[in-house]
């Protein structure tokens, strides 16, 4: 089922050439494949784009730049090409990255305390400079570290505090999504196979062709009638395996002829940040 309104997808790249050949001219130096690694990842300062990760990779077949949604800005350059061209990529194609650092952004919600799950509150704490942020769930409390002199809403400290909801909201869900599945399952009569939670973004459930249900940890962020309407389109897959007119009269049915309605009031709601 649907995860609501569609925002940017993946990542955002930008690839030079299509071999990764160095242009002519390039020093001769190249970058030498550590025995039995895949690739080298290190770390280094733009001084517009900021920290940008540098990957020297066995599989790359080409320079590309990667800005994820994260705003992790990956510069891949394969083994073979010197580092010197994979920097002078980057500095072509820094105005893209700028761009697409902005788009992101703009998409990226900050969150900070208050903010509460269902159990769960979050707190964020100092931590001394140098380390990395973290997270701790238990307690009832989503605990996230601040290194010192690291701003709580920058990027970093950010994805700290998303892993720990998803953390807090995956507990949760495991504790309450299965035990309601049931229940609805004994109460219309549908019966399922196997039950996953997972931390799926593209879509709030699924049924296999086996029966087996996969639910979003997500759906942690809805109210329970919008819950239970889930549940209840997945077990409906159990019958019908397309969205053809008996599967919706099916549903129509169950939800007490209100399922155009939850329909329309889940899409107030989506799966992403």
């Amino acid at each position: 089922m649907g995860g609501g309104p569609r925002r940017l997808k993946g990542a955002l790249s930008a690839a030079f050439g299509s071999s990764g050949r160095p242009t002519p001219g390039t020093p001769k130096k190249r970058t030498a494949p550590p025995k039995n690694r895949k690739s080298t990842v290190s770390t280094i300062e733009h001084p517009e784009l900021g920290r940008v990760q540098l990957a020297l990779s066995r599989k790359a077949r080409r320079i590309t730049l990667t800005v994820r949604p994260d705003c992790t800005i990956r510069l891949s350059v394969p083994y073979g090409i010197p580092v010197a061209t994979g920097l002078q990529f980057l500095e072509t194609k820094k105005q893209w990255a700028s761009v697409a650092l902005m788009k992101y952004r703009s998409l990226t919600r900050t969150i900070m305390p208050p903010y509460s799950t269902r159990e769960h509150r979050l707190v964020v704490v100092p931590a001394a400079a140098g380390k990395p942020p973290g997270f701790k769930v238990g307690g009832g409390l989503i605990t996230v570290t601040c290194p010192e002199g690291m701003p709580p809403d920058g990027p970093q400290v950010q994805q700290a505090v998303k892993k720990g909801i998803c953390e807090a909201m995956r507990q949760e869900a495991k504790a309450m999504l299965p035990v309601r599945l049931e229940e609805l399952s004994r109460a219309t009569g549908l019966q399922y196979g196997k039950v996953t939670v997972r931390n799926t973004v593209s879509k709030w459930g699924s049924c296999s062709a086996r029966n087996d249900i996969s639910l979003s940890l997500h759906l942690m962020r809805l109210p329970d009638h919008l819950i239970d309407y889930v549940l209840i389109h997945e077990l409906c897959h159990t019958v019908h395996k397309n969205h053809g007119p008996q599967f919706h009269d099916l549903l129509d049915r169950l939800t007490g002829g209100r399922h155009m309605q939850l329909r329309r009031e889940l899409k107030g709601y989506h799966t992403r940040w």
